[in-house]
């Protein structure tokens, strides 16, 4: 329960700065089919390779995320620090991953997660742009605000992840 929390928070949060531009772009009679097409691009993202996505890996060590504020961040997210610690305390299982099999299934769930964080991604900047393109420079910056807080750190959090769940799988082949 704490976890959908946490992500209706954010999402609804970082979607009010974006939705906000929209509402203002269609109150002043301007054409849907930039958002339209908005959309259609960043639905696509969803499609893009693994391989493709891996390439965008900010880095294969540890340490380089968490100098940039990766680990700090897990404290405020679904899964993070905050809320496994809350769920240890009233609950019989102590770990999220405690197989193999979970290691596997959580590495999907990763991948779900990072491919939806790029497609908002691209549709936060294209929205940004957009807002630029017709003068809105303030919807801009805080569309793009919003999209470090919600997007990137998100990326490179199942970026980290994933580096913190492979190693651990390396060791115990």
């Amino acid at each position: 329960m704490l976890n959908q929390l946490i992500n209706v928070f954010w999402t609804l949060a970082s979607f009010m700065a974006v939705g906000s531009y929209w509402g203002v772009h269609f109150a002043e009679k301007r054409s849907p089919s930039v958002l339209g097409a908005i959309i259609v691009v960043s639905v696509l993202c969803y499609m893009t390779p693994r391989r493709w996505l891996s390439a965008l890996t900010l880095s294969e060590n540890r340490r380089t995320y968490e100098r940039i504020g990766v680990k700090f961040m897990l404290w405020f997210v679904q899964n993070g620090t905050f809320v496994n610690r809350i769920q240890r305390k009233f609950s019989k299982e102590k770990a999220i991953i405690t197989s193999r099999k979970k290691a596997s299934t959580y590495l999907s769930t990763i991948d779900m997660q990072e491919r939806y964080h790029y497609c908002c991604f691209v549709f936060f900047i294209l929205s940004a742009i957009s807002a630029l393109l017709i003068g809105k420079t303030e919807s801009a910056f805080f569309i793009m605000l919003w999209n470090i807080l919600y997007n990137v750190y998100p990326i490179l959090l199942q970026q980290y992840n994933r580096l913190r769940i492979n190693s651990v799988l390396s060791v115990k082949s």
